[in-house]
């Protein structure tokens, strides 16, 4: 048994998961769930209209270690409606050396909605990560997707003093670069306590909303900006998307703020009252 400790200490975990929607009558059904190792859904959810299918992403470690490898692929067809988050936080564990990777490429067609809205991810001290989410959409899609990240275990004190983490963030239209992000942060970089880089904050989030029939204004995102207090703020508008940034002390406040824009922008967009997922209550 200890050999094999050892063996996974050098390997990692690989472990792919295939994702496949598409719309049937009234309802999004999910086609396809091939996966590879310890990722997986396990059944869709339809708490709302049945045109609407929730998925909970699952990765039974519980955790990321150094040398991990997880990829992610979803294809949502025309005309489906998919709501995707995970069970709990992604956390990234301290590496000894190996670098861990997570890659989410999600392809979303013709007049679809994606509302990609997984809980926080946590990078502790010392891990080693390449962290990338890209998308691929249609000039037609209907987007909410949020990606908040957190570095260190704020609620136990512990700072992101060691490790590395690289976080991609892309979207495509018709093969064409539309939003390309990189954020790389060192454990211990004085950019993480500088005022032009993270201030001191320990939790950071960007929310991409695509609102394909243009529903949406501005005014909508700063009333709700003023109900939080707490956190630092800003919104642009660029290439017909709302790109929502956010700094914070602790994660939880920032999905407590994108879930109210998500709650006003949701009826506005595509005519449906937001419903949280249930595993977001346990």
């Amino acid at each position: 048994m200890a050999q094999l400790a050892t063996n996974h200490e050098q390997a990692g975990w690989r472990a792919s998961l295939e994702l496949e929607y598409e719309r049937r009558l009234a309802k999004t059904c999910l086609v396809k769930k091939q996966h590879c190792g310890p990722l997986m859904v396990q059944k869709p959810f339809y708490p709302e209209a049945e045109q609407c299918c929730h998925t909970y992403l699952i990765h039974p470690p519980g955790g990321i270690a150094g040398g991990d490898q997880l990829y992610i692929n979803a294809q949502i067809n025309d005309n489906s409606h998919v709501l995707i988050t995970t069970p709990a936080a992604t956390k990234f564990y301290r590496s000894i050396g190996p670098q861990a990777l997570q890659q989410q490429i999600l392809n979303v067609s013709s007049n679809a909605i994606l509302e990609w809205l997984p809980q926080e991810t946590v990078y502790f001290s010392e891990a080693n990560v390449v962290n990338k989410t890209i998308f691929h959409i249609h000039p037609t899609t209907s987007l909410f997707a949020w990606e908040i990240q957190c570095l260190g275990l704020t609620a136990q004190q512990q700072d992101f003093e060691l490790g590395s983490c690289i976080q991609r963030l892309e979207v495509w239209q018709q093969n064409k670069p539309l939003i390309l992000e990189t954020n790389r942060f060192i454990g211990g970089d004085q950019q993480l306590q500088s005022a032009c880089g993270m201030n001191g904050y320990k939790a950071l989030a960007t929310f991409i909303i695509k609102d394909p029939k243009q529903c949406l204004d501005n005014s909508i995102i700063m009333a709700v900006k003023s109900n939080y207090h707490s956190i630092v703020t800003a919104s642009t508008y660029v290439h017909g998307f709302f790109i929502i940034r956010a700094l914070a002390e602790y994660a939880e406040e920032i999905k407590n703020y994108f879930t109210q824009v998500w709650h006003y922008a949701r009826p506005l967009m595509i005519a449906q009252d937001a419903c949280p997922p249930r595993i977001w209550k346990t």
